[in-house]
């Protein structure tokens, strides 16, 4: 079959049409080609490496932590469970470094969890929010052209009432 080329075909469950006259995709799509980032104004096709990572780190960055959606969500995910497996480990006998290994571990992982489950809601969310939009402009289309449809036949009824009540024969 020319021109049915299925890794170019889009997976998950496609819905219809949006109001820019795309399908819509409901579960996932393909992942993006290097191509067709729009952020990737070099137009190399190298993956970023730790090192490029690290160099776009800023000291501000540290300072505006607790502004970035979810991060403190997240901290204080972290500090609870850090100080409970913490306090926990130091009740069940351990000593004091296997403790505060243990705190600043279960610290990490938890805060890291708490942060990146948040902005898994937020993203959904987020995709909900724009498919309600583009269903609600839909719907909003799809109303006007029925009352459109509606004063048409309403117009037509009407031209057609007129026309019946129209003599047929004329005098002068």
């Amino acid at each position: 079959m020319a021109g049915n080329d299925p890794s170019n075909e889009p997976q998950g469950l496609t819905l219809p049409n949006s109001v820019s006259g795309k399908p819509v995709q409901a579960a996932w799509s393909t992942p993006l080609q290097a191509a067709d980032d729009p952020d990737n104004k070099t137009g190399s096709k190298q993956r970023p490496t730790i090192s490029d990572a690290v160099a776009s780190i800023k000291t501000e960055d540290f300072a505006n932590v607790a502004s970035t959606p979810c991060s403190r969500n997240g901290f204080l995910t972290g500090i609870v469970t850090g100080a409970a497996a913490g306090g926990l480990k130091i009740i069940l006998r351990a000593n004091w470094a296997s403790a505060a290994n243990w705190a600043v571990g279960m610290f990490v992982m938890s805060a890291t969890a708490s942060y990146e489950y948040c902005q898994y809601n937020r993203r959904t969310e987020k995709r909900n929010m724009k498919r309600a939009v583009e269903v609600h402009a839909e719907n909003q289309r799809l109303q006007a052209q029925k009352m459109a449809e509606k004063r048409e036949l309403a117009r037509k009824l009407e031209e057609e009432r007129k026309a019946a009540e129209r003599r047929w024969y004329k005098f002068w």
